[in-house]
């Protein structure tokens, strides 16, 4: 009898064990995913940012009517620059945000990394403006190395971020106010 408790003990000791390292490495491996994550997100806010057309950031309005119909924004997002359904910041940042996240186009099949055009869920990229900052969230299903039966085995990382355009002047302006933020084009 006392030999059989002890083999059981060591039987679910191991299994313990194991059950504790396939945690650990998962976790360590979404701990890297979240940093790459942040990380595209960031890169893809200031990349749809330096998109943007720099006539917008000195007030040039975006439309040929009288400045009171034509509201100042720093973000370009006037229908000349759409194409398709995409403005060109959100192409510029979509383009970054899955190249550096290496988000493959359909897994596992197909590895080619996404395009600007594909579809951006579940994972992808998504740019959105509030005509002074670009704000991006970068998705990426994360496939886990030792998946615990029970539970899903690829689990969503998101990183977000937000950038502004920028452009050398003598004088800083910190906010958004709806009208030019440099005195006059270079």
């Amino acid at each position: 009898m006392r030999g059989q408790t002890l083999i059981i003990f060591a039987l679910g000791f191991a299994l313990f064990l194991f059950a504790l390292v396939c945690l650990v490495a998962d976790g360590a491996f979404l701990f890297r995913w979240s940093g790459r994550t942040q990380s595209a997100a960031q890169l893809a806010a200031q990349s749809g940012a330096d998109a943007v057309d720099p006539h917008f950031l000195y007030g040039v309005p975006p439309c040929a009517g009288p400045a009171a119909l034509c509201p100042v924004t720093v973000v370009d997002t006037s229908a000349q620059d759409r194409v398709g359904s995409l403005y060109a910041f959100q192409r510029a940042c979509i383009q970054a945000g899955d190249q550096s996240a290496s988000i493959p186009r359909r897994p596992p099949g197909d590895l080619q990394p996404k395009t600007v055009d594909d579809a951006q869920t579940p994972d992808g990229t998504r740019c959105a403006s509030d005509g002074c900052r670009v704000f991006a969230s970068v998705t990426r299903l994360v496939p886990l190395p030792i998946p615990i039966p029970g539970f899903p085995g690829a689990i969503p990382v998101t990183g977000q971020a937000y950038a502004a355009p920028v452009i050398g002047t003598t004088r800083p302006q910190t906010s958004c106010t709806g009208t030019a933020w440099l005195p006059s084009p270079p």
